[in-house]
């Protein structure tokens, strides 16, 4: 390939190819100047032509010999850039997506201060986000004082975790730098695009944030600008609580087929079957935060249509059955849910020799009142019922069938004791209970799936 630069001496082209404002089409390649270059020992003297108008013959035969060699030397180095993308570039974009969907709002963090370097690429990112007509409308208040970070805690409601976070970063409108007229309200837009690049890259980082939003509610933005002492222009749009994780909730799978439209608003892809008119898929289970997807009434969760479903067990023999008793809450710092199984039940086998149990919850009554009535001992009662058995990453068995799991590790477990009982309700309850005293068993909520 030649390229023919029309005004330029051959004895320029090396110095504007790699340092003026000239950018020659090889300096594309891998290794950047290495190729074409000045200092490159073989393509040098293209690049240093003396300015004589008489040369000795034998420097003239050299030229083509150079040239011919440096040809060579491109197209390797265009074969292996080619080979380098091809190589890199699915790579690259299934990190960008695994960073995306592994995604998650953490509210606890360690005592651990966030780095300055780390800071800086926090910042770098959310300012390297597009805005409207490339305004860049937005003001960035790095906050570590703990008594700033209380004050933003106690100026947002759902901002409480801030006066524990190492650090804050609030992400504000410059109404100065905003578009003028009916597009002054573009700041919004350009802001948040900036406050998810920084989660992102918190993400990317081994960080843990939180987006807990100020605008548009008055009195929020008023505490925050007085916290921070901001001036009129600068609008508080959202306070980032960002640390090293102290828990690791599971990202949700957001994804909704039903929400997506073709061409117009209840639009059908032409060349797949939408939904409504494929065969009903198979229900699948998705992981989801309990601390913010969990709606269920607690005292009438474990009753509710006929019970949950307790299972514990291995890829090799497990067991399930039908409860009705249960607590959840917080315990020892921990999300906990706790269960009870009586001394004469074959699941209590299970639960005494595995860490980890499994509650589920389906919308079926029948499954829950058939494993309540039948016994493990006397068959497989999920093979009766046609339900097929899955297991979580840390091998406890659940259903797929099921509409929500909890899967917790055993924390704590003891059996009750007729001399511990303090009131008659007890005692009423085991005179006539033929299976014996329960035992609890604490657990650690450790992961959640849902449909």
């Amino acid at each position: 390939m030649f390229v023919f630069i029309q005004g330029v001496s051959p004895g320029h082209i090396g110095t504007l190819g790699c340092q003026g404002n000239f950018r020659p089409p090889w300096r594309s390649l891998p290794g950047k100047c290495s190729y074409f270059c000045t200092e490159n020992p073989l393509t040098s003297p293209l690049f240093t032509l003396p300015r004589q108008k008489k040369m000795h013959p034998s420097t003239l035969l050299s030229y083509p010999v150079i040239l011919l060699l440096s040809c060579i030397i491109l197209a390797g180095g265009c074969t292996n850039s080619s080979k380098q993308m091809k190589d890199t570039t699915p790579c690259e974009d299934s990190a960008v997506l695994s960073n995306i969907l592994s995604r998650t709002s953490i509210r606890s963090y360690k005592d651990i201060p966030v780095e300055g370097e780390k800071i800086e690429k926090l910042l770098r990112a959310a300012m390297a986000s597009p805005s409207a007509a490339n305004r860049q409308p937005w003001h960035f208040v790095v906050v570590r004082d703990k008594q700033r970070r209380r004050a933003l805690s106690e100026a947002n409601p759902n901002a409480s975790m801030a006066q524990d976070a190492p650090l804050c970063i609030v992400v504000c409108g410059d109404l100065e730098k905003a578009l003028p007229g009916e597009g002054a309200q573009y700041w919004v837009q350009d802001a948040s695009a900036a406050c998810q690049n920084l989660l992102l890259e918190a993400t990317a980082l081994g960080l843990g944030a939180v987006w807990t939003g100020t605008y548009p509610i008055k009195d929020r933005c008023d505490a925050v600008s007085k916290a921070l002492s901001l001036p009129d222009h600068i609008v508080p749009l959202c306070t980032v609580c960002i640390g090293y994780p102290d828990s690791k909730p599971q990202p949700k799978d957001k994804f909704d087929q039903r929400k997506i439209s073709y061409e117009t608003f209840g639009g059908k892809k032409v060349d797949e079957l939408s939904l409504s008119d494929a065969p009903a898929p198979k229900k699948v289970l998705h992981p989801f935060d309990i601390n913010d997807d969990f709606e269920r009434n607690a005292f009438n969760f474990f009753e509710d249509n006929g019970g949950l479903i307790l299972c514990s067990g291995d890829d090799k023999k497990s067991n399930a059955m039908t409860i009705g008793w249960g607590e959840m809450g917080t315990l020892w710092g921990r999300n906990s849910l706790t269960v009870y199984v009586a001394r004469a039940r074959y699941t209590r086998e299970f639960v005494d020799s595995y860490p980890y149990f499994t509650v589920m919850k389906f919308s079926d009554r029948e499954i829950a009142r058939y494993l309540g009535s039948h016994s493990g001992r006397d068959g497989d009662k999920a093979a009766a019922l046609g339900l097929h058995t899955a297991y979580t990453s840390n091998g406890a068995p659940y259903y797929e069938e099921a509409d929500l799991v909890i899967e917790c590790k055993v924390m704590y477990s003891d059996e009750f004791e007729k001399e511990s009982f303090r009131s008659s309700v007890p005692e009423n309850f085991y005179r006539n209970f033929p299976a014996g005293l329960h035992a609890l068993y604490i657990g650690e909520v450790v992961g959640a799936m849902k449909k």
